[in-house]
């Protein structure tokens, strides 16, 4: 059985050393017959883009025409038309995947250094007779150590120029990852430096860069209304609810089917399926993340696993759980519960807008962070409506553990004795349980984030607890119902369970009478606002109502049954 590229990007040594290797060679037709010069193709992570920028490298780079060229020996693209592209132009190849420095000044010196790295490796062009001493004086200020951020942010633009003077062909210029140091910079407090550079060092090599052939973009996110692709064109973005090239990343069910036959696993790919499919790109409904199915298909003796592992998405996605309002966390509770849930998303990323937590955001970003998939679209007037939901049961598997990073940060909530006490209906218990958990592990000032409400910390802290009971429990967060909206209602799918739970969430302020007093105002809102109407309707005969009044880390609970 082949050795499975696990960690490997590099095509030419996929090839060579005889890893499994999907073949998406098409991929480059798709490039060449695109009517775009510059082409911008966000995907989640782990779906195969620096992969497939390493074997575009591989095709067209001039300079290792005859050797690169055994590497497609049984590959589709070898009987395509566009084979006759094959080691034709010059190639400028940079990954900024790596690009995740905590200040402005590190992130920059590793693109310097990334820079200085492609040079090292195209040593002619400051060796080559063909250029002049003046033509080579760009290149000359970069290398010395008194560099300036200026010479580094015309790169592109300056080495294209020079590649066409060397070998009198257009440039192909292949930029992956270009998103990883704009997410890090924004974590860390220098975005506007860096899409600052950023803007000039890309328009530098795609907007009117008469030596351009074709120009390849990848990343996660569509960064355009920052203005960091502004008169570009000639850019045609393909994201995952686009036709063009989509079923070129991530593999489809037929190659899922193949690579498992190939390796005789003969594992139920019914589970397989459940577990690891979902995704819908462009056209293609049954897509599936290969770094889940070749990490599987190494270890399938260890049965299924969330390989889709959190790395650089990770605080960012928390940033927005975090940040979640009142509609957005209803959403999110209908996600975990499996449902498809009407969506507006917004399609290119503005950071400004992640701050404030909108809704349509925070969406577009879990969508095109892989975190939920699109199952149809529709339109509601001037809205166009997507049907988003959670895409497999890895993906549901990884949502609530980020759930349970974010909202519990030294308890197992799983085996929680909160939930344990409230799912029993024990009010003592659970009024015990919960003030413990804040007085020992929860710090409200670590979680408590700018612009947001108190009340909303506590209330997502108990619907991450609620998170592992979506299989067999109904959870809403602001559910409509009565006169008003509950902070949140519990109650079983089963029928024959008459079990309910309504919870209303209070913060103490100055005006306020004491925490018990408080949390008694809570209970009487459950009474005066009808919240129960639902589920009185649902036959839930059997119902708990919480009134929760807090402050900092003190707790206050007041129960009633009915």
């Amino acid at each position: 059985m082949k050795k499975f590229p696990i960690g490997i990007s590099n095509f030419k040594e996929v090839i060579q050393d005889n890893f499994y290797f999907v073949d998406k060679s098409l991929f480059i037709e798709d490039v060449i017959n695109s009517n775009a010069k510059s082409i911008l193709t966000p995907r989640p992570r782990r779906f195969g883009k620096t992969l497939n920028m390493s074997m575009l490298h591989a095709f067209f780079d001039v300079k290792n025409a005859s050797e690169n060229a055994l590497l497609f020996d049984n590959l589709k693209i070898k009987k395509s038309e566009a084979w006759k592209a094959q080691g034709q132009y010059p190639v400028i190849f940079l990954s900024l995947k790596d690009i995740k420095e905590n200040t402005f000044e590190g992130a920059i010196y590793k693109i310097y250094k990334l820079c200085i790295s492609w040079l090292r490796d195209n040593e002619e062009l400051l060796t080559s007779e063909k250029l002049s001493a003046f033509e080579k004086s760009d290149l000359n200020d970069l290398v010395k150590s008194d560099w300036k951020v200026e010479d580094l942010g015309d790169f592109l633009k300056n080495i294209s120029r020079l590649l066409f003077k060397l070998y009198d062909k257009k440039v192909v210029i292949l930029i992956d990852e270009y998103d990883s140091c704009i997410i890090k910079s924004w974590e860390s407090g220098y975005y506007n430096d860096m899409i600052s550079f950023m803007r000039g060092f890309l328009s530098g090599g795609f907007k009117d860069n008469n030596y351009l052939y074709k120009g390849v973009i990848t990343g996660i996110l569509r960064v355009a209304k920052e203005s960091i692709f502004s008169g570009l064109n000639n850019l045609v973005v393909s994201t995952v609810l686009e036709n063009q090239s989509a079923d070129k990343f991530g593999l489809t069910e037929e190659e899922v089917q193949k690579l498992l036959e190939d390796c005789s696993i003969s594992t139920s790919f019914k589970e397989v399926k459940k577990w690891y499919n979902g995704y819908k790109i462009g056209k293609y409904s049954e897509m599936y993340n290969p770094w889940s199915i070749i990490n599987f298909a190494d270890k399938h003796d260890e049965g299924f696993k969330p390989y889709w592992v959190n790395t650089s998405a990770n605080e960012l996605i928390v940033e927005l759980l975090t940040n979640a309002n009142a509609d957005l966390e209803k959403k999110l509770t209908g996600f975990i519960d499996g449902q498809v849930m009407d969506c507006e998303i917004e399609e290119t990323i503005i950071f400004q807008d992640l701050e404030k937590g909108k809704a349509e955001t925070v969406l577009g970003l879990l969508l095109f962070n892989g975190y939920l998939t699109s199952t149809y679209k529709k339109t509601d007037g001037r809205k166009v409506i997507y049907g988003l939901k959670v895409p497999n049961e890895e993906v549901q598997t990884v949502y609530e553990r980020l759930l349970e990073r974010l909202l519990s940060k030294s308890t197992v909530v799983s085996e929680s004795t909160i939930l344990t006490a409230l799912l029993e209906q024990n009010a003592l218990d659970f009024e015990t349980a919960l003030s413990e958990y804040f007085l020992s592990s929860f710090s409200f000032h670590d979680v408590q984030h700018s612009g947001s409400l108190p009340e909303k910390v506590y209330h997502a802290f108990i619907l991450g607890l609620m998170a592992h009971l979506s299989s067999k429990f109904i959870v809403k967060s602001n559910p409509e119902t009565g006169l008003g909206r509950a902070d949140l209602m519990i109650y079983p799918k089963d029928h024959k369970d008459q079990r309910g739970w309504i919870l209303e969430f209070k913060k103490l302020r100055p005006s306020s009478p004491s925490l018990p007093e408080l949390a008694k105002e809570a209970l009487k809102q459950i009474h005066d606002s009808k919240y129960i109407t639902t589920l009185k309707e649902n036959n839930k005969t059997e119902i708990m109502l919480v009134g929760v009044a807090f402050d900092g880390k003190e707790v206050s609970c007041v129960t009633e049954f009915l």
